[in-house]
């Protein structure tokens, strides 16, 4: 099963045309530092940074048409605000080798 709903995302590639791009390299970099503070907010045991950051990565995997990793961080995020961290490290492991998916399949389309 592809990390990345390829209808939507070949109709982004087809709008953004030469700014595509430029849109998965700024995905892909933002991400990666959001994924490490979320991480390090986990270790802190800020519940509401972990909420917050999760929520972020939420919307911009939703964006990029990343569903099942915006799914992972929808749960991230639940947990956070509820202040639950207790299953959150596994979550962040399963964000992370899905996220590797992700970035795979957006570098195979530019």
């Amino acid at each position: 099963m592809p990390s990345i709903n390829q209808a939507q995302i070949a109709e982004l590639k087809e709008l953004m045309e030469d700014a595509f791009e430029d849109l998965v390299s700024t995905y892909v970099q933002d991400s990666e530092d959001k994924i490490k503070a979320l991480s390090q907010a986990l270790e802190a045991g800020a519940s509401d940074d972990v909420g917050s950051l999760a929520h972020s990565l939420k919307g911009s995997s939703l964006n990029i048409c990343a569903v099942p990793l915006s799914d992972t961080f929808k749960e991230i995020e639940d947990l956070g605000k509820a202040g639950d961290l207790s299953t959150v490290a596994e979550l962040i492991a399963q964000a992370q080798a899905e996220f590797g998916n992700v970035k795979n399949e957006l570098k195979q389309m530019i």
